[in-house]
């Protein structure tokens, strides 16, 4: 079972990187967003089984760019249109379909371009959690990247903040916000 699951884990980080080998996304935003909201995703109370599926699709959530004819500058998606995001997420979600046992993987994929519009009860809780979670770490890695600077990152919070209730859930933002915090406090 271990060598199948080892093989089913490499197979999807190839899937993932193609779209930084093609140029579509910045090398590692794949690995960073699958990361972090793994990490969100334990905070939040996520099962394993969920978070198996969540890192999956934070892998994979820009393999619908493959469809793009021009790769988006730096493949931050979050910088074109809303309806082009939830294009480019029903494509990648289209092909994660194409195998039948993905198919939460597949949902969260689509999903996540959707912005989450939640009233003063907090979230839109139609949508997945999964999708939540991927929606704000992709928006903090299109804005952060692999850079280390307690400015940039601080900043990058703040816009996901200003945005919740509107188009991120907030309590993903504070949780996401809990974990960039205590890794500041490890940078000198």
């Amino acid at each position: 079972y271990s060598s199948i699951r080892s093989t089913y884990d490499q197979t999807i980080r190839s899937l993932a990187r193609v779209t930084e080998v093609g140029g579509y996304t910045e090398t590692g935003h794949a690995s960073r967003v699958a990361e972090l909201s793994v990490g969100i995703g334990r905070e939040m109370g996520m099962s394993e089984r969920e978070l198996d599926d969540l890192r999956y699709a934070a892998l994979m959530h820009d393999i619908g760019q493959l469809s793009l004819q021009e790769p988006i500058a730096g493949g931050a998606t979050t910088l074109v249109s809303v309806e082009e995001q939830q294009r480019i997420a029903g494509l990648g979600a289209a092909v994660i379909r194409q195998t039948a046992l993905l198919t939460r993987v597949a949902d969260m994929v689509e999903r996540q371009a959707d912005w989450v519009r939640s009233g003063p009860g907090g979230a839109d809780d139609t949508l997945p959690l999964g999708s939540r979670i991927i929606a704000v770490c992709n928006a903090y890695d299109d804005r952060v990247g692999a850079s280390l600077e307690s400015d940039r990152r601080l900043r990058a919070l703040e816009d996901l903040r200003l945005s919740s209730s509107r188009v991120y859930d907030g309590r993903v933002v504070d949780v996401l916000s809990r974990i960039v915090g205590r890794s500041l406090a490890l940078v000198p």
